[in-house]
């Protein structure tokens, strides 16, 4: 509802166009009207599922991320979400695969109860520049202290580099990453 429409009835004020009135109320309509619209902007930025530019950037140092403009917006959101999503009593197999999100990594969890140890098998990294390393540090931060964590990470031996007998030229053509290697050489040479 206008400031117009709320005024009219009281029969208080000679609203016709260009009255002191009716300029004074455009003014007023005008800063509310900023106000709103800055309001709105607060609100957006407020929520990880809303926030963009600075806003995003700011959930994501929250969560210690640093800013990574390669990745698109929907990816950096679901980093965010997945670091917030963590709670004192996840160490359940549904909590330990959002810690693993959490941390940049897509994969699975196999317990194996006789040997007391957790075999986490990567899939993917869910961001190209999370640095494996890093990624396995924070989360032998996250899991269980009293079980012991053996990562899958896929393997390549230089056996089995040798044995596809491609030219070094041809391979390196195709643009692989070292982490490509790390994460799936044994799929990308099938």
């Amino acid at each position: 509802m206008s400031v117009y429409e709320r005024l009219e009835p009281l029969k208080l004020y000679a609203l016709h166009q260009n009255s002191l009135i009716d300029c004074e109320i455009t003014v007023y309509e005008e800063v509310f009207l900023r106000i709103r619209q800055a309001l709105d902007e607060i609100l957006a930025q407020a929520f990880v599922q809303t926030a963009t530019g600075a806003g995003l950037l700011m959930h994501e140092k929250l969560v210690g991320l640093y800013e990574r403009p390669g990745l698109s917006r929907d990816t950096r959101r679901a980093l965010v979400l997945y670091r917030r999503s963590i709670a004192p009593f996840d160490f359940n197999l549904s909590g330990m695969i959002s810690s693993i999100r959490a941390a940049g990594l897509e994969a699975e969890i196999e317990e194996d109860y006789a040997g007391e140890k957790l075999i986490v098998t990567a899939k993917q990294l869910i961001d190209e520049f999370f640095d494996l390393d890093a990624v396995k540090a924070r989360l032998f931060s996250m899991l269980p202290a009293h079980l012991e964590a053996e990562f899958d990470i896929g393997y390549m031996t230089w056996d089995m580099f040798d044995s596809y007998e491609t030219k070094w030229d041809k391979w390196d053509s195709l643009d692989f990453t070292w982490e490509d290697f790390d994460m799936g050489a044994d799929i990308l040479f099938s």
